[in-house]
Parts: C-alpha cells; structure tokens; sequence
C-alpha cells in the first residue's frame, strides 16, 4: 500500500467519526494519490454545527469568525486538519467561482480542492463537481488583469522595499510576486489554480508557461529576486 492509501484509510475512521456531517471531502495530496512522509490528512467537513466533542487527540482550533472553523489534532497517529463549512457556505462558494465572480487565491482554491477531491460521505461533492467542470468563460481575463496589476510597481517601489534592514518587506513582496506569476499561468491555461505546494508536478502538465517555471521560480524566491520574478512574469503574459 502507498502512502496515500494509509492515510486514505485514517482519513475514512475519521469520517465515521462524525456521524452529524452530511458530506466529507478528503483533499490536498492525499486525494491525489500523491501523499510522502511529511503528508496529512486534509477533510472538508459540511456540517451545520459542530459537535461538543471532536475525535482527534491535542485539538488545536482557529476561526475566522462563524460559520468557518478549521480543526487540528491526531487521530491514529495522523496529524488530521478538519475544514468546517455549513452546507449554505459551499453552495455559495462554488456558485460564486462557476460564475466567475471570484479571483483571489484564497477562495478560487477551492475548486481546485473539490474537483480533485475524494467523497467519503454525501452526494455533495457531485454537484458542487459538476458545476465545476468547465473553467468560466472570461475568468482568466479578470484574474490575468487583476494578478499583472502587481508587475506595475514603479523603480522607486521595487528600490523601497530592498533597503537594508527590510528583508521581510521585501520577502512580502516576493511572495506576491512568486504567487501573481502563478495565477497568470493556470488562468492563461484555464486550470484550476491549487495550493502552491508541489509546484514541479502542478506544472509539468501546463501547455502555456516560461521555460523551467518550476525551477526558475523557485530560484528566484530562495534568491528573493524581484527582477527575476518580473521577467518570469512578462513571458508568463507574453
């Protein structure tokens, strides 16, 4: 058995542990068959309340206000990450992201997450998949438009934020750079964009991209080379 299939296994005990959930979605490497030693358990929870008590030992939790909470803690020795969204939340999401009305990574991720996803419970993830699909027409324009909007920076500004004693203004901004260069590509690919973890093989597949984007791209951030990133972005538009 594979790494995968281990925590696959973990992942389904975990599910039967929430009797009051009415879909549970496995997703992030685990989901794709690509989980290593370093790998958990990622579980999109659709649940209208959370229960009194959670299976998962050394609970750790965090909320950025109701209806979202996201849960964290071992079960069988697996470190499990439980994202806990009302059912009105995720048809809301994915409508949103099918009408292309949604641009920023932090939401549009989620498609990702439920196209590649795995049902362990409910007949959600079928139709949140279905409207999911196709790739809008017209969101890659806005996301391009909005992601090119950060390679506008003048000389005095990328000057700025290079000064000593400023690394990590300067890293904020290799970030969104590194992360802008990114989203031009899977939208001029019509993709789904993911998380940005392994990133060579969530590239590999893309017709549209720079050469060696993956390497290059990784060269630049460890270097925190604005300049670099720049040029990786006028042939990521090109």
């Amino acid at each position: 058995m594979t790494r995968s299939d281990d925590l696959r296994e973990v992942a389904e005990r975990v599910a039967a542990a929430l009797p009051s959930a009415s879909d549970i979605i496995l997703t992030g490497s685990t989901s794709r068959g690509a989980a290593d030693e370093l790998s958990d358990i990622e579980l999109l929870v659709v649940a209208e309340e959370v229960p009194d008590v959670l299976p998962l030992d050394g609970l750790d939790t965090w909320s950025p206000g109701p209806p979202i909470h996201w849960f964290g803690g071992s079960f069988d020795g697996e470190f499990v990450e439980l994202i806990w969204w009302p059912r009105h939340y995720v048809d809301e999401r994915v409508r949103a992201i099918a009408a292309g009305e949604i641009v920023d990574h932090a939401r549009l991720r989620t498609a990702e997450a439920i196209v590649n996803g795995v049902p362990l419970r409910g007949e959600g993830h079928a139709q949140w998949s279905k409207q999911l699909a196709a790739y809008p027409d017209g969101l890659a324009e806005k996301i391009v438009a909005d992601a090119s909007a950060t390679f506008r920076d003048t000389d005095a500004q990328v000057r700025g934020v290079q000064r000593a004693g400023d690394a990590l203004v300067l890293a904020q901004k290799v970030c969104e750079y590194a992360e802008d260069v990114l989203r031009i590509v899977f939208a001029r690919n019509r993709v789904w964009e993911p998380g940005w973890k392994r990133l060579p093989q969530r590239l590999e597949p893309l017709a549209v991209k720079p050469e060696r984007l993956a390497e290059r791209l990784d060269e630049a951030v460890r270097a925190l080379d604005l300049a670099a990133l720049h040029r990786l972005a006028d042939e990521a538009l090109a």
